[in-house]
């Protein structure tokens, strides 16, 4: 680790801060009402967009310091771990605790009101349907809020997740929606948004294990209900679709070795056993 490396870090750190001391903030509860309004997802009527100072254009956001500074500390024959080519701004928790233990509480605290302008910022940003932007608040929010406001934490990660889903990044959106759950395991709305991921990626059967879960928690959610009474159907559609394809493509390999002989599938067929339920392979000229 190279000391002239981390004083200029902390340099552009202390940069920042100032930045954000501008702005005078009130710290409000970690609860729902912090989640963006979004009618995509059941439950939609817990958001405040608005903040008093307009969105922040700056180029190098706490986010990307905070990867060059701690990036900066590793051994050059150290590889990076943990990339998500979808997602620009992706956080890696284990840089965050690094970073955490150079702070004081004093500096949490004010990283904690910081954390909580930016995610109105993007809420705001998201609103006005700059996702790519909104994405970036949220990333700095979460570079920025102490790892102890967990349910805080968890709102900001599911507001990424509701923009990289605009943003068709489904596997990103997925990923995202899981640390909010790890971080607040009763929060519907990101099993919510993790299932509308899975179902966009065809894994139905994993969208159905949270359109469960969402009904222990909220037996009313409507939404849920009805993906967890149709859901089966079209898992049992899709599988039986892709039994299909596999067939033809087994029966189009089976042809092309047979037909040097002269001979095609068709000259073979599969009769079952009804005492037993085995097949029986008989061939026919």
């Amino acid at each position: 680790m190279a000391t002239s490396n981390i004083k200029k870090d902390d340099e552009q750190w202390e940069s920042i801060q100032t930045m954000h001391n501008q702005h005078q903030w009130n710290e409000s509860s970690d609860d729902e009402k912090d989640d963006i309004d979004n009618n995509e997802f059941f439950d939609a009527h817990d958001t405040d967009h608005h903040i008093n100072q307009p969105p922040s254009t700056e180029v190098n956001t706490e986010a990307e310091l905070l990867h060059n500074r701690l990036n900066s500390q590793l051994h050059t024959d150290e590889v990076p771990k943990k990339k998500s080519p979808e997602d620009p701004y992706f956080i890696d928790e284990e840089l965050l605790v690094e970073r955490e233990k150079l702070l004081t509480e004093e500096d949490k605290e004010k990283r904690h009101s910081e954390a909580q302008l930016a995610k109105d910022e993007g809420n705001t940003l998201f609103g006005q349907g700059e996702h790519d932007q909104a994405l970036q608040k949220y990333s700095e929010a979460i570079s920025l809020c102490p790892l102890k406001h967990t349910r805080a934490r968890a709102v900001i990660y599911a507001n990424r997740a509701a923009c990289l889903m605009k943003m068709t990044k489904y596997e990103s959106a997925v990923q995202s929606c899981t640390k909010s759950i790890e971080l607040d395991s009763d929060y519907v709305k990101a099993y919510a948004r993790r299932a509308e991921s899975y179902k966009q990626i065809d894994k139905l059967e994993d969208a159905l294990q949270d359109y469960q879960k969402i009904l222990e928690l909220d037996p009313n959610n409507n939404q849920a209900r009805k993906e967890v009474y149709t859901l089966p159907d079209q898992i049992k559609e899709r599988n039986e679709k892709m039994k299909e394809e596999m067939l033809g493509k087994l029966k189009d390999l089976g042809n092309m070795i047979l037909k040097p002989f002269g001979l095609s599938t068709n000259n073979f067929k599969l009769q079952q056993d009804p005492s037993t339920g085995s097949y029986n392979v008989n061939f026919q000229k």
